[in-house]
């Protein structure tokens, strides 16, 4: 089951941008025409990230040949490497800013568009739900994506610190390009009192207020709007000064001197530095909120460790539970086998004692041909198996699954006794997943010839 799930991967470490997009429309084009080679299959697309997460028989050679028709370096990962990637991919330890939670809602998005594209097989739903209840955990029990690590959610936070706290406050935005939509957007989920976008194309200031619930303003209203706001934020791309000392000096006086909180992120700056000198001022520049942001990425990095190790504890889990829903799949076979066998059976012993054949006799053939029958196709596969080998280990039993070296094991040390353990284990483990797809396979073959097993 786990060998026919892997990723290939375009991201920013290894990608451009121009690479990343096409990448993305390469894809989703081949992952189209691939559909009938596939059981399954996710796209992963974010501005860093082009993933497409495939459920298949010989999964690596398809995800090969995916990649041949990119133009972008690619990295491809298969079975619980390619599990680990997710988890990591989710928990945000693979994101160009550590720790970000954006990443959880778009690996959400991702399986739930497949699911409503028919996309997602059984074992994509499985890892993707396994993979986000981690990204959940690693959130929770770590501090991970404490912290703005980004100068637009960086300016939000000294906001909110040097404040006390925004609910309630009014804020004004100079600038409604990137940056400034950034910080509205951050500012939109704070409970504030109201906030203004000062723009100068004034119908940008109305998209952007209508998006995050504010309201529209002129650029040259700005200086009014200073006069009733708490904090000013400004973040415009202009060549001047936006706030000058003088235009500062004016409001503070209609301010009545109550203190104003300025944040200036733009480069170049929008305020001109004397305003820091003026009464009830507070000013704060780029400089400042590049240490707040350089210190949270100090502290989330130092969490990357803890996240780790819950990564490594959920890989675990996760192969407990696939290895659990690999057997009951087998056990409903098994069921469903047996309840085919018993009908077809009591239909034969019925017809038997209809013609008056003795009951104790036909009940002894009904009882010892549904105990025959049944266990059939697994001795038939445990047969099958005792007379092959599974990648070039003869299986006789565990107790006779040994490495070519472990003829005078008295004399090996910890390490080559530590490789016969491990030869050990994976030959066992090949074997249960011999037996277990063979039976799977027989018994799927013998209900269909049986019609289903249907109750009688």
């Amino acid at each position: 089951m786990l060998h026919d799930f892997g990723v290939l991967s375009f991201s920013h470490q290894r990608c451009t941008v121009d690479e990343l997009t096409d990448a993305e429309r390469r894809l989703n084009f081949l992952a189209s025409q691939a559909r009938g080679k596939v059981r399954g299959f996710v796209i992963l697309n974010t501005c860093n990230r082009v993933e497409i997460y495939v459920s298949a028989e010989r999964v690596r050679s398809i995800l090969e040949e995916l990649r041949a028709n990119i133009e972008a370096e690619g990295r491809i990962l298969c079975g619980i490497d390619a599990v680990r990637h997710l988890f990591r991919v989710s928990c945000g330890l693979e994101s160009m800013i550590v720790g970000e939670d954006q990443i959880l809602g778009q690996v959400k998005k991702s399986i739930f568009d497949s699911k409503k594209a028919g996309t997602a097989d059984e074992l994509l739903n499985f890892v993707f739900e396994r993979a986000i209840k981690v990204g959940k955990r690693a959130r929770a029990e770590t501090r991970i994506n404490e912290g703005s690590v980004s100068i637009g959610s960086a300016a939000v936070e000294l906001a909110e610190r040097e404040t006390h706290g925004l609910k309630g406050k009014k804020i004004l935005v100079i600038g409604a390009g990137e940056m400034g939509s950034l910080v509205a957007k951050a500012l939109a989920e704070k409970d504030l009192g109201g906030m203004f976008i000062a723009n100068r194309t004034f119908e940008r200031a109305i998209e952007l207020a209508r998006a995050v619930g504010g309201t529209a303003a002129r650029l040259e209203e700005k200086e009014y709007y200073m006069q009733i706001c708490d904090v000013a934020i400004s973040t415009t791309s202009a060549p001047h000064y936006i706030l000058t000392y003088d235009a500062v000096k004016e409001v503070m006086a209609k301010r009545k001197n109550r203190p104003l909180i300025i944040i200036d992120i733009a480069n170049p700056r929008d305020v001109e530095e004397r305003v820091a000198e003026i009464e009830g001022v507070k000013l704060f520049n780029l400089d400042c909120l590049q240490e707040i942001s350089e210190e949270n990425l100090r502290r989330r990095l130092s969490e990357v460790g803890k996240v780790e190790r819950i990564i490594d504890e959920e890989i675990e889990i996760f192969i407990k539970l696939l290895r659990r829903k690999r057997v009951e799949r087998l056990i409903s076979l098994l069921y469903t086998y047996g309840n085919a066998v018993r009908n077809e059976e009591k239909r034969e012993a019925l017809a038997y004692l209809r013609k008056g054949r003795d009951a104790e006799e036909v009940l002894d053939a009904f009882s010892k041909a549904v105990l025959s029958k049944t266990l059939h196709p697994a001795v038939s596969v445990l047969r099958r198996l005792a007379e092959q080998s599974v990648e070039g280990v003869e299986i006789e039993g565990v107790e006779g699954v040994k490495s070519e070296s472990s003829e005078g094991s008295e004399k090996q040390d910890n390490n080559t006794k530590d490789g016969e353990r491990s030869a050990k284990k994976e030959a066992l483990d090949e074997a249960v997943k011999f037996l277990t797809e063979e039976l799977e396979r027989e018994l799927e073959r013998r209900i269909a010839q049986a019609g289903g097993g249907e109750s009688s």
